[in-house]
């Protein structure tokens, strides 16, 4: 199941949140069904403000729907595909330890016999290594529970499991499938799809479903003046089981990589994941005759008791009419509707280890946008001008409620707010926000050889106060298609120059202006005592909007009639007047204050270089080499503050942003350097010392990103194949740490450590080569009490990203059917890199918010495969 997606267009302008928005039809959009889609194109940064406003500061991904086309007459498509999910990389653990502390087994006598056990109530593997010993697992206690205790337990040898964490993970399917009618003629067309997707998920217990329903219509007056047109579609998803992300509970990876026993057998777990009293058998015990989970639960217990649910239920979509005035001249109105409902269930279940609970959460928003647009489309003589004014009216209102119990559950499986213990808690929120715009642009152009487009918008927001919330901003680019004045150079295709300038503002969350009261209650007021508190964040009632100015310069080229071209793209940034909360003296009241403040630059290029190196009557050949380089710098933070803290990891580093340095450094201790050789020190315990206080440790963005791809046709064959890859960039690895601690991961039993310790490359104080054998197990405790820099990871990685093959039938309109097509894919089916061995990096980094860089339980990467069958009739 796919569970977060991230996107980032060129820069990294924001200390708080930024996003990209995703337009259907010109309307802001998420769910959006692949089988609805004609086609994307991306407008970069604020550049694409002008047109979008300022919520398109981080750039738009523009997506255009399906519709029906006039001469195509009556149609029907169905596609129908098949998919199959399946881990592909997991963390490399150790195979040669098993569960416990100080390498020797403990003792219990049961009915006068002295039993071997490994220390359940530990969850680290510390424990003896595998050499084929008799002992007492706590699979062989709960099946002597479960006999009433009847006699005495049997045993289990000690052993390398049968089946290992790999198998606990299950194959992942799922069913997409589409029909779609269309319509169209010289006056009308219509379009109606629906789509249904079924997936069990890779994960025990995890599952979605999602149907998506499409209408799409227009009608147009005989005298070709008078048009009506609508786009609507209804969004349903319902899942189960999603995987928690994080260092949190209910994430299974956390207790099989971070913590654990490694001689853990997944099918004995599951045998006994609850028991017919409706308890569960956990390994973790706190005692060997005390079934009660220590630490951690079953993690099939985990995944069948303490899952959450989810659905959304979506409805957006536009209906509109425009009017030509004249032949030049057309009158546009739109009118669009954003509005979901999410509703989120999560339970512990009443038994395991953590306090039992029932939580619920839902979230409801509208969005609607009111448009009018003026078109002006002319050519004369040399010259042509394309113009648009016009003004929106975009209203949203956002509730969210959330509801707890309140210690723990009175009945076990009855998942209720009524079922809490104490009175549940209660919380709701809403947020109202509206924003006026006025807008204008115009291309005009010289004998299809030089062009200027200009744009001027105004945007007043509510969330601004009264004289700061109304801001201009303008864009101006230039371009010169300089090939029409080289048209006897018979290899040059198309050239083309472009300059531009876009300067843009944003506002910010609702209510940051003037100082507001909570409401905390209890469900069963008055039992439970109502009352209003003043927020712990000051606003401020002398905002202003952040302002980006950027400018871009641009190359493109192609040669040999279209057979080879380049894309060459310089852009630079400043954004300043940034709305961050800042932390204030606990003695004002207050937590944090909201100001303006903040200077970030960014500066980058793109280039993407394409060509066809064969074409011949039977077999084609297209390639594609895209990269891109950015380099952010802050420039200016709070006056007086030098360092300001983006987020916090667990237990070790921060990520924040560093006056003079580039954005989102990841802030920890680093090891200490001998000044003379530049070796790393070692302590008189042969272990790495740290340095005193938190230094950068790295950036959390790469140097570069890019892509290569690739498309084969012959005759009717055609494959594709994908590869990205980035250079540059760390993140902090939660897992590690804790894995290597704990004695799980496989470095922690590699080369013989436990037995023989280890040197570390460096030099003791006094600049001689270090002698000292560190212990083993300590050397792997220091990665939690040691330099945080040991954990720190490169993101760097080069990914095949997918590869598609596919035929199509040569039908020609036989048989009714005019097209059919067969295709297999698979997506994510390998990557290398300096720090690939555990973890895939881009699992890791990949994050649709502005802070990266820290891994806290990363979920499995999975690679999936499919066939895929399209028919059009």
């Amino acid at each position: 199941m796919q569970e977060n997606v991230g996107i980032i267009i060129l820069t990294f302008n924001a200390l708080q949140k930024w996003h990209v928005i995703y337009l259907k039809l010109a309307m802001p959009i998420q769910d959006i069904n692949p089988d609805d889609i004609e086609n994307i194109s991306v407008l970069k940064g604020p550049n694409a403000s002008a047109l979008y406003g300022s919520r398109a500061n981080n750039g738009v991904v523009m997506i255009t729907t399906k519709k029906g086309k006039a001469g195509e007459g009556y149609g029907v498509t169905f596609n129908s595909s098949v998919g199959f999910e399946k881990v592909n990389k997991l963390p490399k653990m150790q195979k040669l330890y098993g569960g416990g502390y100080g390498g020797v087994f403990e003792e219990a006598e049961i009915n006068g016999k002295v039993y071997n056990y490994a220390d359940m109530y530990t969850d680290e593997s510390w424990g003896p290594k595998y050499e084929g010993q008799t002992y007492l697992s706590w699979h062989d206690l709960a099946k002597w529970e479960l006999n009433g205790k009847k006699g005495n337990p049997t045993t289990s040898v000690w052993q390398t499991p049968a089946h290992d964490i790999d198998d606990f993970f299950e194959t992942g399917v799922s069913f997409t499938n589409n029909i779609s009618v269309s319509q169209a003629t010289d006056r009308a067309s219509a379009r109606i799809s629906y789509t249904n997707t079924d997936l069990k998920g890779y994960l025990p217990n995890s599952s979605q479903q999602k149907n998506v329903f499409n209408v799409a219509a227009t009608l147009t007056s005989a005298d070709k003046k008078l048009e009506t047109f609508t786009n609507l579609t209804y969004f349903n998803s319902r899942a189960k089981g999603r995987s928690e992300i994080g260092y949190g509970d209910n994430n299974v990876m956390v207790k099989f990589v971070q913590w654990g026993h490694r001689e853990l057998d997944m099918r004995e777990l599951k045998d006994l994941y609850i028991l017919p009293d409706g308890t569960q058998a956990s390994w973790n015990r706190s005692a060997w005759d005390d079934p009660t989970p220590a630490y951690s639960n079953n993690p099939y217990w985990t995944r069948y008791m303490n899952y959450q649910n989810d659905g959304r239920n979506r409805v957006y979509g536009n209906v509109g009419i425009s009017y030509k005035i004249l032949p030049e001249l057309k009158f546009q109105y739109k009118s669009s509707l954003d509005f979901f409902v999410d509703k989120q269930y999560e339970r512990n279940a009443v038994n395991s280890q953590e306090l039992s609970k029932y939580m619920e959460i839902s979230r409801q928003q509208y969005e609607l946008n009111n448009e009018f647009l003026l078109m002006y489309n002319k050519s004369f003589d040399d010259f042509s001008i394309n113009a648009n004014a016009g003004g929106n009216i975009m209203k949203r209102n956002y509730e969210y409620v959330y509801g707890e119990t309140n210690g723990g559950l009175a009945l076990p499986l009855f998942y209720n707010l009524k079922n809490s213990v104490s009175p549940a808690t209660a919380y709701n929120l809403q947020r109202k926000k509206a924003i006026n715009s006025v807008f204008g642009n115009a291309t005009l152009g010289w004998k299809n050889t030089l062009y200027v487009d200009a744009s001027l918008r105004n945007d007043w927001s509510s969330t601004l106060p009264q004289g700061s919330n109304s801001y201009l901003y303008p864009s101006v680019t230039g371009s010169f298609i300089f090939s029409e004045l080289l048209k006897d150079v018979s290899w040059l295709t198309f050239g083309k120059l472009r300059l531009g300038y876009a300067m843009v503002g944003n506002d910010t969350d609702p209510y940051l202006v003037m100082d507001t009261y909570l409401h905390y209650t209890s469900i069963d007021a008055p039992t439970g005592t109502p009352g209003y508190i003043i927020d712990t964040r000051l606003r401020n009632k002398t905002l202003k909007p952040e302002t980006t100015n950027s400018y871009e310069i641009g190359l493109e080229m192609n040669f040999f009639n279209n057979r080879l071209g380049f894309e060459a793209t310089y852009y630079t940034s400043e954004t300043k007047n940034q709305i961050i909360p800042l932390s204030v003296s606990g003695s004002t009241g207050y937590r944090e204050s909201v100001i303006n403040s903040g200077l970030i630059t960014n500066e980058g290029v793109e280039f993407a270089l394409h060509g066809t190196p064969v074409k011949t009557r039977n077999f084609n050949w297209e390639t594609t080499l895209t990269l891109a380089s950015n380099k952010n710098k802050v420039k200016e933070l709070v006056e007086g503050v030098d360092y300001y803290r983006l987020t916090t990891a667990p237990f070790r580093v921060e990520i924040g942003a560093i006056k003079g340095e580039s954005y989102g450094v990841i802030m920890g201790t680093d090891y200490v350097y001998d000044e003379k050789t530049g070796e790393k020190i070692i302590t008189e315990d042969g272990l790495y010392d740290a340095t005193d206080g938190n230094v950068s440790l790295g950036t959390v963005y790469p140097d570069f990103t890019g892509g290569w791809s690739n498309t084969f046709a012959y005759k009717n064959w055609d494959l594709s194949v994908l590869v990205d890859f980035s250079k540059g960039g760390r993140y902090f690895s939660t897992t590690y740490m804790w894995g290597m601690y704990s004695g799980m991961l496989e470095e922690s039993a590699a080369n013989a450590i436990r037995e023989e310790g280890i040197v570390l490359k460096g030099v003791q104080a006094d600049g001689t080569p270090n002698t000292v054998v560190a212990d083993g197990q300590a050397y792997c405790e220091d990665f939690y009490t040691g330099p945080a820099a040991q954990s720190v990871l490169k993101s760097d990685y080069i990914k095949l990203r997918e590869v598609n093959v596919g035929y199509t039938f040569p039908l020609k309109n036989k048989y009714f059917v005019k097209s059919l097509r067969l295709s297999a894919y698979g997506r994510n089916l390998g990557v290398w890199g300096p720090d690939v061995k555990h973890f895939d990096p881009e699992m890791v980094v990949a994050n649709s918010g502005n802070v990266q860089g820290i891994e806290g339980g990363a979920i499995a990467a999975v690679a999936s495969y499919g066939f895929n069958v399209n028919i059009k009739f």
